[in-house]
């Protein structure tokens, strides 16, 4: 693991050098040795793809802001704080998660699908070229899902296209559901080999990659909910149906170590930084409906839990004032999830309520919040009196999106707070509390990109994203 991460490292460094530098076509020359290879195979691609997906797109600068954007976390020291009380929410926020996206993990993932399929150097790896598409889908989900249009017809090209076009956002989505669509075809095709081990996820397991490919197609139909409330509905049950049918087919990256180099991101941030303290809305929330997940997820101060209050908090960058995740809760090796069996429940709960199928969701909710809590390792007796309180057990007839939008985002602490700004700027669930203003409608375009790409859209923090609108 530690070898992974530093050839991690390295070729960021390389690829974001390359990306930004070079404006002219000999510069690609430089440097170059004849007498060594220039292809890096399909074996040492993966696992780097694999780690880069999970710590620096899922787990670092966009999951930080988003925190703090839906409240459920409070910058208490640096740019999350001034994130917070809305004081500088500028183009520098994004600019190292979008080297990631494009010049490292899309880049590389590209690459791995080019290689392994019909024509390719490597052809016939159907195994390592589906699980390729299933992270390209994922990764440009959160880069158009973050910033609305984004380049992807003419992405990836290098040399031959600096200054792609971005495309419309739902042009995007119909590429991603393609993706998928795509991946689950190449995964169900015969493979000249599996990439075992280098896949932390499934151990490239064909069957769990198809599970979690019709799992990210759920979410992204449900995004569509203001779009095309029935008809997304719909297809966010079709889905659902063929995706994960318990906790243990979840998709999650649980290869984190003790090692400084493989030390969970958010454990990092802890240690290095500590610039997030517990959000009182989320302490709020949870205390309020007497949830037991309070108790194993926030530390104290002083013997009690101390929430900081968003927008208005002290700077506090020692944890002498504000509460931050506990010490059993986020480790070194905590798990990191990218999509989860209970969000899969409250997908499906959540179609069906938009279906007037209230029976089903009602079941689905039940059911996603009993995996969830069995995820936080909640106590089975806690989870059934919690599960039987009356503000939880509301009945079918009076079961609401606020129910099941509420208790996704609870589920979504502390690892999961993109999906859950997607939520709010979807549903405008929870209510947040933030006296400053409310959070962005998107993330501003990376500085680096507004100078080199004049295909950049004119757009600010305040336009929604088209399935916001």
């Amino acid at each position: 693991m530690k070898i992974l991460n530093k050839i991690l490292v390295i070729t960021g460094i390389l690829s974001v050098g390359i990306f930004h530098s070079c404006s002219d076509d000999k510069f690609d020359e430089i440097g170059t040795n004849p007498n060594s290879p220039t292809e890096v195979p399909i074996k040492l691609l993966m696992p780097q793809v694999v780690v880069e997906t999970a710590f620096a797109v899922a787990g670092t600068d966009l999951a930080w802001y988003s925190s703090v954007f839906v409240e459920h976390t409070t910058g208490v020291h640096g740019q999350l704080e001034t994130a917070d009380k809305r004081t500088a929410i500028n183009s520098t926020i994004g600019n190292n998660s979008w080297n990631s996206l494009y010049a490292g993990a899309l880049t590389d993932l590209k690459i791995i699908a080019e290689r392994g399929s019909d024509g390719g150097t490597e052809e016939g790896h159907w195994n390592a070229v589906g699980i390729a598409k299933v992270l390209m889908a994922y990764n440009y989900s959160v880069a158009t899902d973050l910033w609305g249009e984004v380049p992807f017809s003419e992405a990836l090209q290098g040399r031959e296209n600096r200054t792609p076009v971005f495309d419309a956002q739902q042009d995007v989505y119909t590429g991603m559901l393609d993706l998928l669509d795509e991946a689950i075809a190449d995964l169900g095709k015969e493979s000249v080999s599996s990439v075992g081990t280098s896949d932390f996820y499934y151990n490239g397991d064909a069957d769990s990659w198809i599970k979690a490919a019709y799992a990210l197609k759920a979410r992204f139909y449900n995004h569509l909910s203001k779009k095309d409330p029935s008809g997304s509905a719909n297809d966010v049950l079709t889905s659902v149906a063929a995706s994960f049918e318990d906790n243990s087919e979840s998709m999650i990256f649980d290869s984190f170590t003790t090692d400084a180099t493989g030390e969970h991101p958010w454990f990092q941030e802890l240690n290095d930084r500590s610039h997030h303290a517990v959000s009182t809305t989320i302490f709020d929330i949870i205390t309020d409906l007497g949830d037991p997940r309070g108790d194993l997820w926030f530390g104290t101060v002083g013997g009690a839990v101390v929430p900081a209050p968003n927008g208005t908090a002290f700077t506090d960058q020692g944890g002498n004032i504000y509460s931050r995740a506990s010490g059993t809760y986020l480790t070194a090796t905590s798990p990191l999830p990218i999509i989860t069996y209970d969000e899969i429940k409250f997908l499906e709960a959540e179609a069906n309520l938009r279906l007037n199928n209230r029976p089903e969701a009602y079941a689905a909710y039940l059911a996603g919040i009993e995996a969830a809590m069995e995820r936080a390792e909640v106590d089975d007796d806690d989870i059934v009196d919690y599960l039987a309180k009356g503000s939880i057990a509301v009945g079918e007839s009076n079961l609401t999106m606020e129910d099941i939008i509420t208790q996704k985002y609870i589920a979504f602490w502390l690892f999961q707070p993109i999906e859950a700004y997607n939520d709010y700027r979807r549903t405008e669930i929870p209510t947040l509390n933030n006296p400053v203003a409310p959070p962005p409608n998107r993330f501003p375009y990376p500085q680096d990109e507004v100078a080199a790409n004049p295909n950049v859209p004119a757009r600010t923090i305040q336009n929604k994203v088209w399935w916001a609108e």
